[in-house]
């Protein structure tokens, strides 16, 4: 064997397999989700509600719930989620914070079992982050990453998702592309994405 391709996310393996001359059945090999090591469970929320602002306040609620109860049943879990604009990322975030606060849950996103991590996080927020959204809901345990966001700043969040400290990350899709963040919980907030050539938001 002289060549290997690999891919998590193609869909006409087979239509590739038979471009590339493989054999379909000695030479492509295809592994669903009988093969995880741990089984993947997926939820799909409907909201009905058709006004725009209080959809997105219901989503946000919804999208508490559901880190909240992610994080009562194992504090040790990390949760993405993404959502598809960047200036959506800070005010998803704001909204879980502001929840937390309303409910008396603020350490909810503090990783107790690092006795340093509100040190770290205020620490790296007053020193080293530039952008704003970030300077501000770092100390409470939550990240942000987007495009837009200095480079220094992405890496940053990054690193500290790794290392335990944020436990919770909301953001864009850039961050699926070649920036490997193993969570236990994935929430994609919304299936409806902006396009400026239609002038109005339309489905994935």
């Amino acid at each position: 064997v002289r060549i290997v391709g690999i891919s998590a996310t193609l869909p006409n393996y087979k239509d590739v397999a038979t471009f590339c001359r493989v054999s379909l059945d000695r030479g492509l090999f295809f592994f669903d989700n009988s093969f995880r090591p741990v089984p993947l469970q997926q939820q799909y929320i409907g909201i009905s509600e058709t006004k725009p602002l209080k959809r997105f306040q219901k989503s946000n609620e919804i999208c508490y719930d559901k880190v909240s109860s992610s994080l009562r049943r194992n504090a040790k879990d990390q949760i993405l989620v993404f959502v598809h604009s960047r200036k959506e990322t800070a005010a998803s975030a704001r909204a879980l914070r502001d929840f937390a606060m309303e409910r008396e849950e603020a350490d909810l996103f503090i990783n107790q079992d690092k006795p340093e991590t509100k040190e770290a996080l205020l620490s790296e927020s007053e020193n080293a982050v530039r952008n704003l959204d970030l300077k501000e809901l770092l100390p409470a345990g939550l990240g942000i990453h987007h495009a837009g966001m200095p480079r220094s700043d992405r890496t940053l969040v990054e690193d500290m998702f790794k290392a335990g400290y944020i436990k919770v990350l909301v953001c864009t899709a850039t961050l699926a592309w070649g920036v490997n963040l193993p969570a236990h919980t994935v929430i994609i907030k919304g299936t409806q994405v902006y396009n400026p050539e239609k002038g109005r938001w339309t489905e994935l």
